[in-house]
């Protein structure tokens, strides 16, 4: 597609009543083709943290698939960490994701995945990898599991794509306020999403919580009248696998100084906390 045959498609996106949907990318041979779904709200050829995000992990997942000696289920090895970081702009263009075992072993595996475009190394990561037993349960003290205001009693918002010619990936997502973002008290956000990483494959837990995870940066940021800021990583935790469409993003710290700005959250569903995410930032000028 030229580039003025896809802006005169994302224009019409934007001005249509339904934002986009379906998958983030498609793929051709080895690589990741992204699709308009995945794009970002700063420049038009540029992606959102997001789907980079959910894809390091959906690649990592089927490197624990395609060893046949882990999976994704339940008392297998599964996603307790990722830190991705965010160096270089991801263009709209063909992208690569090579998965390089760092570590392999029984109850721990480590990964680094590079991110390339072109032969150009955009994003690397650290995915941890932890063995779950169900009969080890959980020890000790147990903080700020209960979820917030359902999704269903809280209020219903879509993210404000006046002043771009074209829709984001924030903007295809659906998500209600608790404490809308940029006032004084700590945002609590539901969202939910259908954002599988390619059609043919499952939207897996992880790559959900993935897929929001980067929202701790522009929730904890967010400002009236201010550019905010571009975070540089992204990590995520998590102690177990998420439930169900709708998940809540909680901030429970933010400090910044000097344009930088780093910042915690609380990641949950219906059911409660599943995991935490973080950000560092730069304020975008």
């Amino acid at each position: 597609m030229s580039q003025h045959s896809a802006e005169s498609s994302a224009e019409q996106s934007a001005a249509a009543p339904d934002a986009p949907d379906g998958a983030l990318f498609t793929r051709d041979g080895d690589y990741f083709i992204p699709t308009d779904r995945a794009r970002g709200p700063w420049t038009f050829d540029s992606l959102h943290g997001s789907p980079v995000a959910a894809l390091i992990a959906y690649c990592v997942e089927q490197r624990l698939l395609e060893s046949g000696t882990a999976s994704t289920e339940a008392g297998d090895l599964r996603i307790a960490r990722q830190t991705i970081d965010l160096f270089r702009r991801v263009p709209y263009r063909p992208l690569s994701v090579e998965v390089l075992p760092i570590r392999e072993g029984r109850r721990v595996a480590v990964f680094q995945s590079r991110l390339s475009c072109e032969g150009k190394l955009l994003t690397q990561a650290t995915t941890l990898c932890l063995r779950a037993n169900e009969t080890l349960g959980s020890v000790g003290a147990v903080h700020m599991t209960e979820p917030p205001l359902s999704p269903d009693e809280a209020t219903p918002n879509r993210v404000d794509r006046i002043g771009n010619r074209w829709v984001s990936y924030p903007g295809t997502l659906e998500m209600r306020h608790v404490v809308p973002p940029g006032g004084s008290q700590p945002p609590v956000v539901w969202m939910r999403t259908d954002a599988r990483v390619v059609a043919e494959t499952p939207l897996t837990p992880a790559v959900r919580a993935a897929g929001i995870a980067d929202f701790v940066s522009p929730f904890a940021n967010m400002q009236p009248g201010r550019s905010g800021y571009v975070n540089a990583d992204i990590t995520l935790h998590l102690h177990r696998p998420p439930v169900g469409e709708w998940h809540f993003l909680r901030i429970v710290s933010r400090g910044a100084a000097d344009g930088i700005a780093t910042a915690q959250a609380v990641l949950g569903d219906v059911a409660g906390a599943y995991g935490a995410s973080s950000a560092a930032s730069l304020i975008n000028m």
